[in-house]
């Protein structure tokens, strides 16, 4: 097998993650791994499918501004995608010490801290960590040339402590590195905070997918994987995504699914967080993700029965 040749093909397939992350993973592929042991040691053996959190910081990489908990199934070809709003409020230690999951990152052994924090929101585990900060996200955009997006809204936000200028007009356009950046970060005039913030991530991650599974990117994936090697911090390496080639190839921009952590905003002491539904979530995570999995075996066997009586009867 030419390698080049394959993580160039590779890299297009999985451009999806490069649109928030800034390709988090993709990078070391060719590099091996950065991730310090302590922290791979709170990661889980790989079983059926491949479980990655991915994160995206802010400047300094004291807060996680994107979240994404990432469900990618090699036997059925499909990519689910779970965003965890910021300010989701988590139990940071779990002994009842409240904080909103973004800051999380800002405390001593932060990873280990936010993994915890994930595993014990969702009930899944997590085989992959990989961390990167929007400088490495805005030189992954302007190497795939940017995107085409029509933004629904004008976008005006100032923030000086962290050097971020968003001032945006709506409208269809092609957005550069810089730009992209204010698309995926903003949050200043959406009625539900975060939550719509997520969306608008949703509808551009979407529309890269579509723009740039095609084969004239393939050429670029040497220029894009330098661009982010230096801003990485993962366990994913070449020789695990050599297992999964021929499903990787399998792809296309209908394998992806997107979801939010079900929940929702509220005051709590004087401070607005987002509130996850506990139910919902186990909900959510058993028939979309497929978590517990004695349960979700349980329910694709009850579905299959089902079926076949459903196929039976209209055959008669």
């Amino acid at each position: 097998m030419n390698i080049k040749k394959y993580f160039a093909s590779l890299l297009v397939t999985i451009l999806v993650f490069v649109t928030v992350t800034g390709g988090v993973w993709v990078a070391r592929f060719m590099f091996g791994t950065s991730l310090a042991d302590e922290i791979a040691s709170l990661l889980d053996k790989p079983v059926d499918k491949l479980n990655f959190l991915l994160l995206g910081t802010d400047k300094g990489g004291a807060r996680a501004d994107v979240i994404m908990l990432v469900s990618f199934d090699p036997k059925e070809h499909t990519v689910k995608v779970m965003s965890i709003p910021r300010d989701t409020r988590v139990d940071v230690n779990g002994k009842g010490r409240y904080d909103k999951i973004n800051h999380t990152l800002g405390y001593k052994e932060g990873e280990k801290t936010l993994i915890s924090a994930v595993k014990r929101i969702t009930g899944m585990p997590i085989n992959y960590y990989a961390q990167i900060d929007f400088e490495g996200f805005r030189n992954v955009i302007d190497a795939v040339d940017g995107v085409y997006f029509d933004l629904p809204i004008n976008m005006n936000y100032d923030d000086p402590y962290q050097d971020l200028h968003i001032h945006l007009n709506k409208g269809y356009q092609h957005f550069d590195g810089k730009k992209a950046e204010g698309v995926v970060r903003f949050r200043a005039s959406y009625v539900n905070g975060d939550e719509g913030r997520i969306s608008m991530q949703q509808d551009f991650l979407k529309a890269i997918f579509e723009q740039k599974l095609t084969p004239q990117y393939l050429a670029k994936a040497p220029q894009i994987i330098d661009e982010v090697y230096k801003n990485v911090k993962t366990n994913f390496a070449v020789s695990d995504a050599l297992k999964y080639v021929s499903s990787l190839k399998k792809l296309t921009s209908e394998s992806l699914s997107t979801f939010e952590l079900p929940g929702h905003s509220q005051y709590m002491y004087g401070i607005s967080y987002y509130v996850y539904d506990k139910a919902k979530v186990e909900e959510l995570v058993l028939y979309e993700f497929g978590y517990p999995e004695d349960k979700a075996a349980e329910l694709k066997k009850a579905q299959e029965a089902q079926n076949s009586t459903t196929s039976a009867a209209t055959e008669k």
